[in-house]
């Protein structure tokens, strides 16, 4: 009873978070692109996206997490002026890895020797850079030791259906731009650790630049700060924030 309970509670929270995107379809038409300009009404791109680290940011507390991720971006015009463009933007990202570092023993050095103690692989917020603990010697003296780490990888998905992008200069080659994404992670086992949740949301933000190669064709470089935490679904929720570059190839019709 408890369980369904809590399945309530996502399935609540879903619905909540994609009524909005339904919304998005009546809002004012778009406006077409001038004869001879870049882009279009609308795109479908190939985007992939890689954080090398995560810390506290804003509100995540998670540390040294890893992303990389895959999928398909669309977007359609909402509304443009000579000088901004406002595109609806939305994406579905069937490969998404997480790799989380795992404390995995502690360890030692005595008399020029290394001395490993193992342990079950455990996923952790945050990582001790300083001693652990100490071993007692004669004389009073101690000998520290310290956490030994790896690595795990968590495979997930994401949906992203609720996003916006504001672009300067739409009759440029150049275009800067800042984006907005929502969204939700679907997840092969709790991350970022254990008795997290397998369902979490995610949003992001931050400003990028596209390159038209051709009148409809164009790659875009862009910086955002990505969080993603279960909104304390779970009975833990350290979140996940990082810096996440991602570059995309788009093409407009």
């Amino acid at each position: 009873m408890l369980r369904a309970a809590f399945v309530s509670r996502k399935a609540a929270s879903a619905t909540l978070f994609f009524v909005p995107v339904f919304l998005l379809a009546w809002v004012a038409p778009a406006r077409g692109q001038d004869a001879g300009g870049f882009g279009g009404v609308q795109s479908i791109g190939i985007a992939t996206s890689y954080s090398p680290d995560s810390s506290h940011m804003l509100i995540g507390d998670s540390e040294q997490r890893r992303l990389w991720s895959a999928g398909i971006e669309y977007t359609h015009l909402l509304h443009q002026r000579s000088g901004f463009r406002l595109d609806y933007e939305g994406s579905v990202q069937p490969f998404y890895l997480e790799s989380d570092p795992t404390l995995t023993g502690t360890y030692f050095s005595y008399g020029g020797h290394t001395f490993v103690t193992p342990q079950t692989p455990v996923r952790v917020v945050t990582l001790e850079r300083g001693p652990v603990g100490s071993l007692p010697l004669g004389s009073g003296s101690s000998l520290p030791f310290y956490a030994l780490y790896g690595r795990q990888n968590t495979y997930a998905a994401v949906l992203a259906p609720l996003g916006a992008r504001v672009g300067a200069l739409p009759r440029r080659r150049v275009q800067p731009s800042f984006a907005i994404h929502l969204g939700l992670v679907f997840s092969a086992r709790d991350i970022p650790v254990d008795d997290a949740d397998q369902f979490n949301f995610m949003f992001e933000f931050g400003p990028g630049v596209q390159v038209y190669t051709g009148a409809r064709s164009a790659l875009r470089l862009e910086y955002l700060y990505h969080h993603v935490s279960n909104a304390h679904l779970g009975n833990l929720n350290p979140g996940v924030d990082q810096g996440v570059f991602r570059l995309t190839f788009s093409r407009y019709r």
